[in-house]
């Protein structure tokens, strides 16, 4: 499954856009970095198979080659999960990718692994390579459950989202399945940073999701989910911090789920 996720920043460079109601309270920052180890390690393992000088490549933004797992069990718990790979060269910050799934799978730590590798292989930068290793900002995304909101038609959604807190998940008709099916897309709350007013938010998702305003508009059911987002915290030596980048609204962030 497939979304794009705008940046998600603040003066820190992590942002809890809201956390799940399924755990309490937010990840520790110590368990925030490993997640970040965990996908860049494997990233990094995924690109010395075609490349066996990539495994020299720094794992973190300090230049370490390692760090300590901390005892947190909501690492081995089962986790909803997106992972987010930007290119922030030259103030540009456009989003490489990003992969994960809707439903607890895999638990937190093994998800971030699985889906770090796909989610770098997008269409702005087809295969992540050693040059541009220190381009890229990753981000995670850990969701909670998603609920169906109580009104059908574009504007009565539009009315009842709140901004910078709801992820959607947008279709025609009531979208019921724990598969993303065809004719139906996803954006996490992050994406409200590209698009803040909630009808224009929903417009550019239902073209992403291939959905007419006006013909589709009056159907139309969504469910919403919050979402726990942090970034990269600090960008590798030589690069600008993320919270420096301000990207241009760019429709093709919200990507089809089909």
């Amino acid at each position: 499954m497939e979304a794009a996720v705008p940046p998600a920043v603040s003066a820190a460079a992590v942002s809890v856009a809201a956390v799940s109601p399924s755990v309490i309270g937010p990840l520790s920052d110590a368990s925030r970095r490993w997640l970040h180890f965990v996908a860049r390690r494997a990233l990094r393992q995924a690109m010395a198979k075609r490349d066996p000088a990539a495994l020299a490549l720094p794992i973190t933004s300090l230049s370490t080659t390692d760090a300590e797992r901390p005892d947190d069990p909501r690492l081995d718990a089962p986790a909803r999960v997106y992972v987010s790979w930007y290119d922030g060269q030259a103030h540009q910050n456009q989003l490489i990718g990003s992969l994960g799934s809707l439903e607890p799978w895999l638990c937190l730590e093994q998800a971030v692994a699985r889906y770090a590798v796909p989610a770098a292989a997008g269409p702005r930068l087809p295969a992540a390579r050693a040059a541009r290793w220190h381009r890229l900002v990753g981000e995670i995304s850990v969701l909670g459950p998603a609920q169906e909101l109580n009104v059908q038609g574009l504007d009565a959604i539009a009315a009842a989202l709140v901004a910078n807190r709801d992820g959607v998940i947008l279709g025609r008709g009531l979208a019921q399945s724990v598969e993303v099916p065809r004719q139906q897309a996803v954006a996490l709350p992050s994406a409200w940073r590209q698009t803040p007013r909630p009808r224009d938010f929903l417009v550019a998702l239902m073209r992403t999701a291939g959905l007419s305003p006006e013909h589709d508009g009056p159907r139309l059911r969504v469910r919403t989910f919050l979402a726990e987002t942090f970034i990269e915290p600090v960008a590798p030596a030589g690069q600008a911090r993320l919270t420096e980048l301000v990207p241009e609204p760019v429709p093709e962030l919200m990507a089809s789920l089909a």
